[in-house]
């Protein structure tokens, strides 16, 4: 995805009528001249920037001053290829490409001898780890045309791929599957080894293993042996796939202790998870539910917020991809919405992203949508909170400057606390969290001094963008929420397809599928709302948007809730329909309802991440409190026809519902009743109401 900037010189169509920015104006004004008459008019900057991302204003695919405007048409068609739509060893070719050009994109003044350099220190550490290769090989030629494609489609990773569609050749394999399954067995385990490994060791070690199944085959039908060409082409594309930042040694160490500080806002972000200290209680009764997992993104050049996410969920991909969502956008109604006295300035895409280890960082959705996004994902060495010490220290702030002077704080550590009894003394609704939290990051954190800045973060973002910044922008916001979604493949049936064992139509599949020909499609979907799903056409190049057929069950529907809802279900019948989800659905809210009287923290912590089903506490901001506490109202379970019964949970105050993840989420299997310690029935695979 080509990332643009609204800067002096940018080029875009908007309500139909193609404009350029001639100048940036002081208060955040800034001069458009139309292209066709010549006319000059002033627009506000964030206008512009929302139009942008409500898919109002596209950018020109040639956005240069004194280009053609007949010819120029928007820089990214609405739907565009992800990385996981080409071949992986494609992907990792493009991928090496770019680690060659990167230092030559840094210089301000690029000559012939500057890439002529490149060139030879890359073949020189080619040379001494004899590992050079057809798709390693580079020239100078080369460099300067990856150079021109990379630059000219605004830094897209994607023009790094090679064209070998172009060039007639195809995307399988012509090894024979006996010979296939040899050479990547030899590559993986040649890769494990620590000592140096050459392309001749991996070639002789295949033949050595080509020549032991010969053995126990007929004489008439010998494997032949790849070439040292083949073998070097697998051995290269795995030594270069990028890998997470394990145990690094001291040196690597050293080298991110002496990171530059950053000189332009958004160059280097730091984001991290926290639970927040504070126990938060329920608008509907007063009872506490527990403490909040905060995901939050810094900017590390102004110290500015750049966004965040606040909810129940465990820390996964979808907390990173909601705070990331939330850092991009724009974010200009914060006084109409929660009455800040300032707006929150800061928006768009980070060049750096630094993160650490956690399972929710490591994935191929996460590297994919930053290596489109233009974001360089930087991991830190394992155990080394000090090379993120930016976002820590906001986390102390926050809790030192906002948490801990809250009613129901759970201070840093239980000496701290003493006897204080947080659950007790809490008073802050969960309604609330989200415009504290706003007020707090808005007129307080970033109109504050930072010492480490020697300034004042909202002062400093407002200096750069006088000097000129201007954030990075996807194409739009449409894009943008395809780009962070989950992707999964999935076959287009005559009924449509299915997900999660919900079934999704629409008109437009009926060609796609026609057209597949039984080949799996690529979808994408938002694991915090299931009610609609993105099927990729790879003949038209472009997302179709396809809704869930049930659409009552689905409209705000949680991955979590809905195979927790499904579990129970498998315990109804062994064949999954929306009666059944239904039915499911409101056994399990009625036991969630009887856990919301219940006084015991845990379980209310589970029953607040049922009811906000993945949503931040900004989706629930608007929620009405009840000035009294409401009356317990009698709850009555439907009667359902089922072999096994939903188990009760009045018979004690400890309940939850959880989940064992299915082996299938597309086939159900029904599996045999069992019982637990406490005599309570549950499916094997289904969802269990545990006592205790």
């Amino acid at each position: 995805m080509t990332s643009q900037r609204l800067s002096s010189g940018a080029r875009f169509q908007w309500h139909g009528v193609s404009y350029q920015i001639t100048r940036l104006l002081p208060a955040g004004q800034v001069n458009l001249e139309d292209l066709m008459t010549g006319t000059i008019s002033s627009v506000a900057m964030m206008d512009l920037v929302q139009a942008l991302f409500d898919d109002e204003l596209h950018f020109l695919a040639d956005n240069k001053p004194g280009a053609s405007v007949t010819t120029a048409q928007p820089a990214c068609p609405p739907a565009w290829l992800a990385l996981s739509e080409y071949p992986a060893e494609l992907v990792t070719i493009a991928r090496y490409r770019l680690t060659v050009i990167e230092p030559l994109l840094k210089l301000a003044h690029r000559t012939r001898a500057d890439v002529s350099h490149r060139v030879q220190s890359i073949r020189a550490e080619q040379a001494s780890s004899r590992e050079a290769s057809l798709h390693s090989a580079v020239s100078v030629a080369a460099v300067y045309r990856w150079l021109a494609d990379y630059t000219r489609s605004g830094h897209d990773v994607r023009t790094l791929i090679p064209a070998v569609r172009e060039r007639g050749g195809k995307d399988d394999s012509r090894l024979r599957p006996e010979i296939n399954a040899l050479v990547e067995s030899v590559v993986q385990d040649k890769g494990r080894v620590q000592e140096k490994v050459t392309i001749n060791d991996v070639h002789h070690e295949l033949a050595v293993r080509v020549a032991e199944e010969n053995q126990l085959r007929p004489s008439t039908d010998p494997l032949p042996l790849p070439s040292r060409t083949t073998v070097a082409r697998r051995w290269t594309v795995s030594i270069l796939n990028p890998t997470s930042s394990v145990d690094q040694p001291s040196r690597a160490k050293k080298q991110y202790a002496q990171t530059p500080y950053p000189e332009v806002p958004l160059e280097r972000v730091e984001i991290d998870h926290t639970r927040a200290d504070l126990v938060v209680i329920d608008d509907r009764d007063n009872l506490p539910l527990g403490r909040l997992t905060l995901t939050y993104c810094l900017d590390m050049t102004t110290r500015y917020p750049l966004g965040y996410y606040l909810g129940f969920e465990p820390p996964s991909y979808l907390t990173v991809m909601e705070c990331l969502h939330h850092a991009i956008l724009p974010k200009g109604d914060v006084r109409a919405l929660y009455g800040t006295e300032h707006t929150w300035q800061a928006y768009g895409i980070p060049a750096t992203l630094v993160i650490d280890n956690g399972k929710e960082f490591i994935g191929r959705d996460l590297e994919d949508a930053c290596c489109l996004l233009g974001t360089v994902l930087q991991y830190t060495p394992v155990l080394t909170p000090q090379f993120k010490a930016g976002i820590e220290r906001m986390f102390g702030s926050m809790n030192t400057l906002l948490f801990h002077t809250l009613p129901g704080t759970t201070f840093s550590n239980s000496v701290e606390r003493g006897a204080y009894d947080s659950a007790q003394q809490a008073c802050v609704y969960l309604s609330e969290v989200d415009k504290l939290m706003h007020l707090f990051v808005v007129d307080l954190y970033a109109e504050r001094f930072h010492r480490g800045l020697n300034g004042i973060p909202a002062r400093c973002w407002e200096e750069k963008t006088k000097q000129g910044f201007a954030p990075a922008l996807p194409p739009g916001g449409q894009e943008l929420a395809i780009l962070l979604s989950r992707t999964d493949t999935r076959v287009v049936h005559p009924y449509g397809l299915e997900f999660a064992s919900l079934r999704y139509n629409a008109e437009e599949l009926l060609t796609l599928r026609t057209r597949l020909n039984g080949q799996a499609a690529k979808i994408k979907y938002h694991p915090a709302d299931l009610s609609v799903l993105y099927v990729y056409d790879p003949f038209e190049r472009q997302y179709l948007r396809v809704p869930a057929l049930d659409q009552d069950y689905t409209q705000g529907l949680s991955l979590w809730k809905h195979r927790v809802i499904r579990q129970a279900v498998l315990d109804e019948q062994a064949r999954v329909d929306p009666v059944a989800l239904g039915q499911a659905k409101r056994k399990i809210q009625a036991i969630v309802d009887e856990g919301r009287q219940r006084k015991r923290q845990g379980t209310r912590t589970r029953v607040a991440r049922w009811d906000m089903a993945g949503q931040s506490t900004r989706a629930i901001a608007q929620l009405e409190r009840p000035t009294q506490p409401e009356t317990p109202v009698e709850v009555i379970t439907p009667s359902l026809t089922a072999s096994q019964p939903f188990a009760s949970p009045a018979a004690d105050d400890n309940w939850e519902v959880s989940y064992v993840p299915l082996k299938s989420l597309s086939a159900p299997v029904l599996d045999a009743p069992r019982t637990t310690d406490a005599g309570q029935g549950v499916s094997a695979q289904g969802a269990e109401v545990q006592h205790g």
